[in-house]
C-alpha cells in the first residue's frame, strides 16, 4: 500500500466549521471541497435525565440550606438543658428516607 500526501487539503482556513447555527446538511459542497462531516448529538432521554437530576439536586440543596428560626433553636436549647427534649424517631426516619 502506498500512501501519498497529494490528496490532502493544504488550505485549512478554507474549511467551514459546522455549528448548530450554520449547519450544512447537504452532502455536496458549493465551494469545491469534498470532505466528511462528523455530527455529535445527545440523546433526548439523557438530556431530560440530566435536567431532572440537576433540578432535584438544586431543590435538595436549597432545603438543606434553610436554617431554623432563632426562636426554634432557642426553644430546642432550653428543652435540651431541662432534659425535656423528646426525640421523634418516626420524623428522623422519614427525613432519612425523604418521605
Amino acid at each position: 500500500m502506498k500512501i501519498t500526501t497529494n490528496n490532502l487539503i493544504k488550505n485549512y482556513p478554507d474549511l467551514r466549521i459546522h455549528t448548530k447555527e450554520n449547519y450544512a446538511p447537504s452532502a455536496t459542497q458549493t465551494d469545491g471541497h469534498s470532505f466528511d462531516a462528523l455530527i455529535i448529538q445527545s440523546d433526548r432521554r439523557q438530556i431530560e435525565e440530566h435536567t431532572f437530576a440537576e433540578s432535584v439536586s438544586r431543590q435538595l440543596s436549597s432545603e438543606a440550606a434553610n436554617t431554623a428560626s432563632p426562636e426554634k433553636i432557642q426553644n430546642l436549647k432550653n428543652q435540651i438543658a431541662e432534659h425535656t427534649y423528646q426525640i421523634d424517631a418516626q420524623a428522623i426516619a422519614s427525613r432519612i428516607l425523604l418521605v
